[in-house]
């Protein structure tokens, strides 16, 4: 869930220049206003109560100013001292801010249990930037799961609907195995893949929760498709509270409708348990895991290795210009797109030259000239 309050809203009217993105998502300036509702903690506890909910995770929103965060973390972490059996907090951070790691751990020794949730998208940073990268070893050194908001690419487009490309969690995941990953909105359809057993072991340490699902996809159809794709203690119920999710029969922020939704599943009483708490209470530490050990990760799940010289046409694209800043020249020279944010990292450079119109003769130069900038690269100071 989310904690906003009327403060919080009132800042956002307030900070639009300085949080254009949450401003235009609640519609704050605009005739068309956003769902997302306003909620006091004697409201959030009330909807709490009235659905049986024991405790809720509080995420931060994904502000693009450090100082929002620092208040969005302020209020988060009063309601949870207040309340300590009844609210968990996760810290929002902007990882483009030089201050996002001492915010993370000062949140952390103020007793939040997670780091999240954040959008690449909304705030202006991509997930292989160095600022982001060192959050994410932050979150391991401190044992930190950290939550990303995440959409599906295809389909209408809603406002909050950010276009940052699924490969690139994937390989998030696959570069920080022991990352505990957390992709809200049941990670933009990413689960559906672990029907491949590669896939799945990637991302062994992801979990998926269900924020907002009733508005994207049927409750039912959902369930049972998530179910055949990965393990049920992956799943992790996540609403988006305050955001109503059913808004064509009520603009009320509401926990119940959707926790009945699922209460009325055909779903083993033990799954369904999971789901609604005890998979959440076990990543965040609340309960002892009764799972075996993950296994020791597959030799190959880092991306990026760096490459041997001389460079070979079935080397990554992305990892040659990774390992050698000369060679980025060259391949912009040939028309080779390399950053990561652009191609898929395990798209090898033979591929990319041919799809390029690069044959057999010209990816032979292309090599040549690769491997020139490499060998000068080495002998520059």
């Amino acid at each position: 869930m989310h904690f906003q309050p009327p403060e919080a809203l009132a800042y956002l009217a307030d900070a639009a220049e300085r949080e254009p993105y949450w401003a235009m998502l609640l519609g704050l300036h605009s005739t068309t206003r956003q769902s997302l509702a306003s909620a006091d903690e004697g409201r959030v506890l009330a909807d709490m109560d009235r659905a049986e909910i024991d405790r809720a995770v509080i995420q931060g929103e994904y502000y693009r100013q450090h100082e929002s965060c620092v208040a969005a973390n302020n209020r988060a972490l009063a309601l949870h001292r207040r309340y300590p059996e009844r609210f968990l907090v996760f810290a929002t951070v902007q990882p483009a801010d030089a201050r996002a790691l001492d915010e993370a751990r000062r949140c952390a020794a103020c007793g939040a249990v997670g780091i999240g949730e954040l959008n690449p998208y909304a705030q202006g940073f991509t997930l292989d930037s160095p600022a982001f990268l060192r959050l994410a070893e932050t979150c391991i050194d401190l044992d930190l799961p950290l939550l990303l908001h995440v959409n599906e690419p295809v389909g209408r487009y809603y406002p909050g609907k950010a276009v940052t490309p699924l490969a690139q969690y994937y390989a998030l995941a696959l570069r920080f195995p022991d990352l505990k990953i957390i992709l809200a909105h049941w990670g933009g359809g990413l689960f559906f893949y672990e029907l491949m057993p590669s896939v799945r072991q990637a991302l062994r340490n992801v979990w998926y929760d269900t924020a907002a699902s009733p508005l994207l996809y049927p409750t039912a159809d959902i369930f049972a498709v998530a179910l055949r794709c990965v393990h049920p203690r992956k799943i992790l119920f996540g609403s988006d509270y305050p955001l109503p999710l059913y808004p064509r029969l009520s603009r009320e922020p509401d926990f119940s409708a959707f926790l009945k939704e699922i209460t009325a599943l055909d779903i083993a009483p033990d799954i369904r348990d999971n789901i609604l708490g005890r998979n959440s209470a076990r990543l965040l530490g609340l309960m002892p895991s009764d799972e075996p050990p993950a296994p020791e990760s597959p030799p190959n799940a880092r991306p990026l290795p760096p490459p041997e010289c001389p460079i070979t046409a079935r080397m990554s694209v992305a990892a040659i210009a990774a390992a050698w800043s000369s060679t980025r020249v060259v391949l912009e020279a040939y028309g080779i797109p390399w950053e990561t944010v652009e191609v898929p990292f395990w798209e090898p450079l033979d591929q990319a030259a041919a799809a390029r119109g690069i044959g057999p003769e010209r990816l032979e130069r292309l090599l040549a000239d690769l491997n020139a900038a490499v060998q000068h690269e080495s002998e520059t100071p």
